[in-house]
């Protein structure tokens, strides 16, 4: 007897979904669009790559100058839209909410009367209330695009490889343009995102498991013949262009500095668990609900949590095979292969909830598919409450995340839209930066060059172009031996913590990140002088006086560079570089490190350039403007 009632409940359960399965994509579809607007965002990120796009797209339909930042397409698609109705924040976002939206709606039709709806639609009901996959509906990144090209990419290939009945028999003759659909979404998705080209991968995988070796041919000889044609059309227009990431940036100890040398095996396996556990124990873990939220920038990771994720994975892997369940195995090897191949070439500077974010909705319908089936076998049936209990927790925990999230996205959303103040709900050091862009862009010479800290969201805020500075302007330590040529003059490395003399006697200085010693002494900074040796001994005798420790062993000084972690400055390269680009102003904008909270640390990158040339030239440059009392922005003007 209760082995039959277990059993009836089952069948109750299940029917209860596969009954109302039409109601339940309308409410999907309706929660995924109410979410992707009280979650909406008007403003745009403080990262720059969705100001990055828009500009990318700008100069696609202005120039067709084919976007060489990694994720081609979007932009590709948005320039018509930004070039017919310019830099409008509201319209472009909202391009991302019909991607969204549309990812739900051919993710759910995939899958739709291939799995038990009661796998179905609890994961796609929990993937449409997650906050997390709404938040990056609210902003032009390219993301939205790619969940859209992944579930269509998901619907085809339902309607070709997952027909009941049996294996479908194919022939190239007959159906080479299904295959040809397959290719050209995966150059797409690739185009999209570099990763999505890992899709080959998992076709790859899934049909050497069915053994369908046919199959397996032609999709991937489809794919790998569109992306030939694309790449022979694009070396023709754009020959000198290079898309996205550079391999060897990606295999590099450092993506930024490849002199740093390359990732061995060991290195690799440790950049794969560390990015394991800040995707997988961290972020994934927030968007099931089963641990509270954190700040974006701080990582609440677990070994332990995320060794059971691997478990759950596999262990689901080895139910779904024993199932024969062709969809969920399909879903559970993309969201396996491509986030693994994620976890070995990013960074882990680049933690971002996002690049687990695209996979959310396949890796929970994989998860709870596979849970579905182990309690409805004959040996756990009983214990089938446990199913509708985790999806009660999730559920739970998914609501708690997201009322939280979107109790602070829609005051800021009021404000910005309703109430017409675009800058509310940035932080102060934002808010500064962007009116010192603005007022800059109207208020000076037209053709004057303005550097910016983020130039591309100081141009997506004014519709004025902005330039960069490089992100380090240094010198290598060989550099000092050159000043050995001139016997004129004489090399004192001095303590710069105490006071710098200015002018042509200073070369260079020496910032150390680790100790960098003048004789007995530590120094937090030294400076290069080359004094007339007419003028040596009261130079000497001036620091003398003001207890400024310095060494005449240029040797020594140099050695230390050459073994301790040191940057070199030189003031005239950094100033003939601003005469070089015709720069007139600069942005210092004290942008936080910890965009969470003010510390009094910020970024600042053009603060030193300034300050490095200013330390040589006193007279250099002088403040015009300034805006915000508490992390200001002030505006430069180049005098010199």
């Amino acid at each position: 007897m209760k082995a039959s009632h277990t059993t009836s409940f089952t069948q109750r359960f299940d029917a209860f979904f596969d009954r109302h399965r039409r109601a339940f994509f309308m409410l999907t579809m309706a929660l995924a669009t109410l979410m992707s607007i009280v979650m909406f965002d008007a403003k745009v990120s403080l990262s720059g790559d969705d100001c990055d796009y828009i500009l990318a797209a700008d100069a696609f339909w202005h120039h067709f100058a084919f976007p060489g930042h990694h994720g081609s397409l979007y932009p590709i698609v948005l320039s018509p839209f930004v070039g017919l109705f310019g830099y409008r924040l509201v319209l472009l976002k909202f391009l991302s909410v019909l991607f969204t939206v549309g990812a739900f709606g051919f993710l759910y039709k995939a899958f739709e009367r291939r799995i038990p709806s009661a796998v179905l639609i609890p994961s796609m009901l929990l993937a449409a209330i997650c906050s997390y996959i709404f938040f990056y509906a609210g902003y032009t990144y390219s993301e939205p695009l790619f969940m859209l090209l992944q579930s269509i990419y998901f619907y085809f290939f339902s309607r070709y490889f997952w027909v009941e009945g049996g294996t479908p028999s194919y022939t190239l003759r007959k159906d080479w343009k299904k295959y040809l659909n397959l290719g050209a979404l995966t150059l797409a998705m690739g185009l999209t995102r570099e990763i999505g080209f890992c899709v080959i991968g998992v076709v790859i995988l899934y049909f050497a498991i069915k053994g369908r070796w046919k199959d397996l041919l032609y999709t991937v000889g489809a794919a790998l013949l569109i992306l030939a044609a694309f790449y022979l059309v694009k070396a023709i227009l754009w020959p000198n262009v290079a898309a996205g990431h550079s391999f060897t940036n990606l295999m590099a100890k450092d993506y930024y500095n490849p002199n740093a040398g390359m990732e061995d095996t060991a290195g690799l396996l440790s950049r794969f668990w560390d990015n394991s556990r800040v995707y997988l124990s961290a972020f994934l873990c927030q968007m099931m609900g089963v641990m509270p939220e954190t700040p974006s920038n701080r990582f609440d990771m677990s070994a332990t949590r995320t060794l059971i994720i691997y478990g759950l994975y596999f262990a689901a892997l080895v139910v779904i095979l024993v199932r024969r369940d062709a969809p969920l195995l399909f879903a559970g090897l993309y969201a396996g292969v491509l986030n693994f191949a994620s976890f070995v070439v990013l960074q882990i500077i680049w933690a971002q909830d996002r690049l687990i974010t695209i996979y959310y909705p396949l890796i929970l319908l994989f998860l709870l598919g596979a849970l579905y089936y182990a309690f409805s076998s004959a040996r756990l049936r009983r214990f089938f409450i446990v199913y509708p209990v985790v999806l009660l927790i999730l559920l739970g925990g998914t609501l708690n995340i997201t009322r939280n999230r979107v109790g602070r996205t829609l005051p800021v959303l009021q404000q910005n839209l309703l109430l017409g103040d675009p800058l509310y709900g940035f932080t102060p050091d934002w808010q500064n930066f962007i009116k010192a862009s603005q007022w800059v862009a109207t208020n000076t010479e037209k053709d004057a060059v303005i550097v910016s800290r983020k130039p591309s969201m100081s141009k997506v805020y004014t519709g004025r172009d902005f330039v960069g500075l490089p992100a380090s302007l240094t010198v290598p330590a060989d550099t000092l031996n050159y000043l050995k040529g001139d016997t004129s003059l004489v090399v004192v490395v001095a303590d710069g913590s105490k006071g710098v003399m200015s002018g042509e006697v200073l070369r260079y200085i020496i910032t150390p990140l680790s100790k960098f010693m003048i004789g007995d002494k530590p120094s937090p900074a030294a400076c290069v002088y080359t004094f007339p040796r007419a003028n040596l001994a009261e130079a000497l005798h001036e620091m003398e006086q003001m207890g400024v420790p310095y060494t005449l062993d240029l040797d020594q000084a140099i050695a230390q560079c050459q073994t301790a972690d040191v940057r070199i400055y030189d003031p005239d390269m950094m100033l003939r570089l601003l005469k070089e680009q015709h720069v007139t102003y600069l942005l210092l904008a004290q942008l936080r490190i910890d965009p969470t909270r003010n510390t009094g640390q910020y970024i600042n990158n053009i603060h030193r350039y300034a300050w490095f040339i200013s330390t040589k030239y006193p007279d250099s440059f002088e403040i015009i403007k300034t805006f915000g009392t508490s992390e200001p922005c002030e505006i430069l003007r180049l005098i010199r």
